[in-house]
Order: structure tokens, then C-alpha cells, then sequence
């Protein structure tokens, strides 16, 4: 048992190792080509990768461990309770973005510094400008959680940080967490699912979008009194209950489903999704001297009926679940992904004549970008600039 695996430690070296997400290691020289000789790490993570049955002894660990024990600590899906899974990033610890001890104080301050920075930008060029917090779905749904993981501080870092800058600066910031979790147990039952239970568990699911979309549209109103909110009785909303689907070809679970909920707005969305080379605002050659790169993705919806514009600098909360609901309030829509420059986007949001910018962010993207380290965006605003040629485009 102990020299079998030995046997196949050449074998298929560099291959793609499905549970880690990422190429299993070549073996190394002993002097790279920078001249630099290459530590014993290096090798033993070629040892570690190359060993015989790498990719299939973890899964017969998976099965055993799930028959068992009766739950299943899998890297990508935690089994949490009454049917939910949960992201998690190997068999010990949960994901990364799930942290045990709070932010410390001094990134906190930074954070929220930059953030005010950024608002105060906005508001000397005649910008409303709103930082949105979306919690992932253990912070709305902490009790079920597994049992077999240390609970994260019911506070998020993300959460630590809005709250300091709602106390200490003059931002529009708001944390939608306590809201959604008071929804969630606005049902007879107790529990509404606002997040999905197994498929896709990371993001919210459309009901749960629907209240988020509801409570951004909330905090502009404050400045836009007379603007459009769709109602959530102007839609047909069908709910199925379907089984459990893994992306990851994870077959150990058994008998769990997702609570899918299929929204039709039966007006019909009037805005027109513009199509990025194909946008008249958004010119190339101007993108060009701006900075912005060539393969960068943006959405720009057109709605003529409609007057203002509006840039949403979000993740794909937002890309894939409000953006047209946004649409049919706004005369111009964007969406631009984090992380953004500012030495960029500032040319850009001159050129458009914004007059809105929703800041947008969830705990998972705080914990991968810039913001998340003790980073100031001062030097990104107090940079010059190139100014743009506003595009002449008449669609009336």
C-alpha cells in the first residue's frame, strides 16, 4: 500500500487535479531560469501532486467519510443543516472568506477612509454616491450552518466596516444584512429561502435578489423621490422544487433539493441591453485614452423613456440579478465589475455624466480585492486625468 502510490509518481505529471482547481505541479529544476535554485518545497509540492491515485483517493475519502458519519465536509460544498450546502474550501477550515477573528481596527479605519474619500469625490462633482453591503448566506442563515465547523463573528469584516464608516464619516452606506435576515423569517413557517439551498449556494436566489433590488431602490429614492420601483405584484413568480445538481460532480449527497423561484416581469423590461462594441456612448478610441482595456466587459442599458444615469460598480450579485430591474428606472444603466482604478473610471463617469454610482459589495469579493488590504484610494482621485469627448448620439 505504502510503494504503490511510489510506483506512479511520473505518472502524468501537470495533469488537471478537479479537486484542488488548478494544474498539479511539474517537477522543478534545481536552478530556475532566473538563476534562483528552487527550495525542497518545491518538490515536495511535485511529490504531493504527482503521487499514484492523487485525484481518485480523495474521493473515495469523500464517499467513505459521507457513508460513514452520515454528512460530507467536501471542499467546495459544506453540508449544513435542513438540506442547505454551504461553500467551503477544504475539509478543516471554511472558505476563506469566512473568517474567525474580527477585521483589526486599523484596516477597518483605512477601509472606511477610502471609502470616504471616494464619497467625497463624488459630491464635489455633483454625484449621490452609495456604498451597498450584501451578506453571504451564513450571515443571514448562521444557525444553519454545520455544526462541525467554528461558527464566523456573527459581524462580518464587511459589516465591521460600514458600520465604522456610517458612525465616523458622512458616507450613504448601508448593510443589508439585518434587513435580510428579518426577512427570512417573515413566513408562516419561520424560514423564507432567500439564498438557494444547494445549486449555486453562494449567491441569493431571485427572491431574495428581488428584496435586495427593493432596498437599494430604497436608499436612492432618497434623493430621486419620484423614481420608479417595479412592484413585485407587476410580476408572475413561479416556484419549483428541483434536485440536487453539483457543479463540481459531487455525487455523495443524497436527497437534497433547491427551491427555485422563476420571476417574469409581465410588463416587459423596455430597456435595450446595448451591446459593448456596439455602444455610441461608450466610444472606443475614448475608452482607449482613458486607460480602459480593450477586453474589459461593461453593460449599458438604454432606456428612453427614462431621465439620469446610473453606474453600478458591483460583482456579480448585481451583474446577474439587478441590473435589469435597475434598467427601468434610469435613463442610462451601466455596470462596471470590481475591482476598478478610479484614475480610469473617473474620465469615464465625467464622460457619461453620471449621476449616481451604487458602490456595491459582498463579503466573498471583499475578502479577494484591494479593499480588503490597507489600501487609500486618495491617490487614485487626486491623480490627473485625460478629459474625454462626450459622444453626440441622437436616438430620440
Amino acid at each position: 500500500m505504502i510503494i504503490a502510490p511510489g510506483t506512479l509518481l511520473f505518472n502524468d505529471q501537470g495533469r488537471y487535479l478537479p479537486g484542488d482547481n488548478r494544474m498539479a505541479a511539474s517537477f522543478q529544476q534545481v536552478i530556475d531560469a532566473d538563476g534562483w535554485q528552487n527550495s525542497k518545497a518545491e518538490f515536495s509540492l511535485f511529490a504531493g501532486d504527482n503521487i499514484g491515485f492523487r485525484t481518485a483517493a480523495p474521493m473515495l475519502e469523500m464517499i467513505f467519510v459521507y457513508r460513514v458519519f452520515g454528512q460530507l465536509l467536501d471542499k467546495y460544498e459544506l453540508q449544513g443543516k435542513d438540506g442547505n450546502l454551504f461553500n467551503g474550501q477544504d475539509k478543516h477550515y471554511p472558505f476563506y472568506r469566512s473568517p474567525y477573528e474580527p477585521l483589526p481596527e486599523d484596516r477597518v479605519i483605512a477601509n472606511g477612509q477610502s471609502l470616504e474619500t471616494a464619497s467625497h469625490y463624488f459630491g464635489e462633482k455633483g454625484i449621490q454616491f452609495l456604498f451597498i453591503t450584501i451578506p453571504d448566506k451564513e450571515q443571514v442563515y448562521p444557525e444553519l450552518y454545520p455544526d462541525s465547523f467554528i461558527k464566523r463573528p456573527v459581524q462580518s469584516w464587511l459589516s465591521q466596516v460600514t458600520e465604522w464608516v456610517c458612525e465616523n464619516t458622512g458616507v450613504d452606506a448601508y448593510d443589508m444584512t439585518e434587513e435580510m435576515r428579518r426577512l427570512s423569517n417573515e413566513s408562516p413557517d419561520g424560514t423564507i429561502m432567500l439564498w438557494n439551498e444547494t445549486t449555486d449556494n453562494v449567491h441569493w436566489n431571485q427572491l431574495g435578489a428581488w428584496y435586495g433590488y427593493r432596498q437599494i431602490m430604497e436608499r436612492l429614492s432618497a434623493y430621486i423621490p419620484e423614481l420608479d420601483i417595479i412592484s413585485i405584484d407587476d410580476f408572475d413568480i413561479d416556484v419549483t422544487i428541483s434536485r440536487y445538481s453539483s457543479s463540481y460532480g459531487n455525487l455523495a449527497f443524497k436527497g437534497l433539493y433547491n427551491t427555485d423561484y422563476t420571476f417574469v416581469y409581465r410588463p416587459g423590461f423596455s430597456a435595450v441591453n446595448i451591446a459593448n462594441h456596439e455602444d455610441p456612448w461608450m466610444p472606443r478610441d475614448q475608452l482607449e485614452i482613458a486607460g480602459f482595456a480593450e477586453d474589459e466587459p461593461f453593460l449599458h442599458y438604454y432606456n428612453q423613456s427614462k431621465q439620469g444615469t446610473l453606474v453600478v460598480i458591483g460583482d456579480s450579485y448585481s451583474r446577474h440579478y439587478l441590473m435589469e430591474y435597475f434598467s427601468e428606472s434610469f435613463k442610462h444603466t451601466y455596470y462596471f465589475s470590481h475591482p476598478v482604478d478610479f484614475v480610469v473610471m473617473r474620465p469615464i463617469l465625467d464622460m457619461i455624466e453620471a449621476d449616481y454610482v451604487v458602490f456595491e459589495m459582498v463579503e466573498r469579493t471583499f475578502g479577494t480585492i484591494r479593499l480588503n488590504t490597507v489600501y487609500s484610494m486618495g491617490s487614485e482621485f487626486d491623480a490627473d486625468v485625460p478629459v474625454l469627448k462626450k459622444a453626440e448620439v441622437d436616438c430620440d
